[in-house]
């Protein structure tokens, strides 16, 4: 009886993990319609539709996507054009990340402090905004935890070019396709061949996999195009935290502060650890790693460390006071735990309103403008949109969008090389388009202006040849 109960015990995770999930989709933290979703993920997401559906789509022209497309795509196959259905997918990839990392925590430091730090992560607003935008952070978590256990399961195989070999390799192209941060992961692995080589063989047949893996990837993808790079870190660490939806400018750097500070503690306490260790290495090196593009994900990945390489250390310091009272042994741990999670529910609950009503971000404010503009036109007149996001804009708009055009040489020859195209929405204040602004400027009588907001203008091109053929009014 005394085993079964400890059988059972041992999957208790399982429905609480339900449990988070429903609570998550009963409460409305997630948006139901395109609105909100990053450019990445929306390109992903058309080219798996298309995929899945069989049908010819303007994603083929956007640039290679990363690797999410193909799962992604295994969604399509069963729920395609359901978008909620990716973000609970997403949110299942969260709880997988999450059980692992728990998994490893236990076996490091213990079942109280990895309970404390797995907690934490599943209620953070970043990792809401993460779920909500279809963001990579809770695919580079799980590949980091994916990562720790291939390279254990390799090693055990005993087999040098085996399937245990090639799927470390996918996941490094997977990873690093996803975001600076994933470097972390074949470093880390270099690293731990390194010092701990099974021999020779199997450490050059590594050492080849991974050059070839993250050279073809960076070619491939030529770098990460589509992040904003070189933000304050700080300040975008302590911005995660409260959620996008937040206000004010004090707290963000506050909280911006205390985690770096935490994040060199850790790195200087830690370094013993970080020669040892894998997935100390791992997690943070990716928040190292991903300082030149801080988003989201890589909020989402430092929080991560600071949570299951932070907990057990704060405990250890909570126990140093001495004593047998509760105050002395989890006092200052347990007003910590209070104090973020308290932080935490106010931001997830700022973030349910927002979703509540519709408030959306510049950019999604002029997309959704478009969007409507195009209600009243027949689905049979063809409407070819040009966008600085074309898979935001075509996920709305439900019409082709293209990219913008490269640089022409002035306004004539642009407007000859998007003959067909009848709008154009981008931002013009945008160092990029400074070329494509001046061309415009240079033929304002061709088009027509038909929003300017904070996030951009709507311009529609106006048919010139069909205005000539026109009869000029009776007087």
């Amino acid at each position: 009886m005394h085993a079964r109960l400890k059988k059972l015990y041992s999957y208790w995770g399982f429905p609480v993990l339900a449990l988070w999930l429903a609570l998550i989709l009963v409460t409305g933290l997630l948006r139901n319609d395109s609105y909100g979703i990053g450019e990445p993920a929306a390109h992903a997401l058309l080219l798996a539709w298309s995929v899945s559906e069989r049908v010819i789509s303007t994603a083929l022209v956007m640039g290679m996507p990363d690797l999410r497309a193909l799962l992604f795509t295994a969604i399509g196959l069963y729920w395609p054009g359901s978008i909620i259905a990716v973000k609970v997918f997403t949110l299942l990839v969260t709880a997988a990340a999450a059980t692992l990392l728990y998994r490893w925590g236990v076996t490091q430091s213990g079942r109280e402090s990895a309970l404390i730090g797995t907690g934490l992560l599943l209620i953070a607003p970043v990792m809401i905004n993460q779920t909500d935008s279809l963001g990579t952070g809770p695919y580079l978590l799980l590949g980091f935890a994916l990562g720790h256990w291939l390279d254990q399961a390799y090693r055990r195989s005993r087999q040098a070019l085996g399937g245990w070999f090639f799927l470390q390799l996918l996941l490094i192209v997977a990873i690093v396709s996803l975001h600076p941060a994933g470097l972390a992961y074949p470093l880390a692995l270099l690293w731990e061949w390194r010092k701990n080589p099974l021999d020779a063989r199997h450490q050059r047949h590594v050492y080849l996999g991974i050059g070839i893996s993250v050279t073809f990837t960076l070619l491939l993808w030529m770098g990460w195009r589509a992040l904003d790079w070189l933000h304050n870190p700080v300040y975008a660490f302590g911005q995660a935290m409260l959620g996008e939806d937040a206000t004010g400018e004090t707290l963000p750097w506050l909280i911006g502060v205390a985690g770096t500070g935490m994040l060199l503690y850790l790195l200087w306490r830690g370094r013993r650890e970080l020669s040892a260790e894998f997935m100390p290495r791992l997690l943070l090196g990716g928040a190292i790693l991903g300082l030149p593009a801080a988003n989201g994900a890589w909020a989402m990945v430092t929080l991560a460390a600071l949570l299951y390489l932070g907990v057990p250390r704060l405990i250890a310091f909570n126990q140093s006071f001495g004593g047998h009272g509760f105050a002395r042994q989890r006092g200052l741990v347990m007003t910590i735990l209070f104090l973020a999670t308290t932080l935490f529910m106010q931001a997830d609950k700022a973030h349910q309103i927002a979703a509540a009503q519709n408030l959306l971000s510049p950019t999604d404010q002029l997309i959704m403008t478009l969007a409507v503009a195009l209600e009243d036109i027949p689905a049979e007149q063809t409407v070819v949109a040009m966008s600085q996001w074309p898979g935001k804009t075509t996920l709305a708009i439900k019409r082709p969008a293209l990219p913008l055009p490269p640089p022409y040489p002035d306004g004539d020859t642009l407007m000859k090389n998007i003959r067909g195209v009848t709008h154009l929405i981008f931002d013009p204040y945008d160092p990029a388009n400074k070329s494509l602004a001046e061309n415009l400027a240079a033929v304002s009588g061709a088009t027509e202006t038909l929003a300017l907001q904070e996030g951009g203008a709507i311009l529609k091109i106006k048919n010139l040849a069909a205005e000539a053929t026109q009869p000029a009014p009776a007087h």
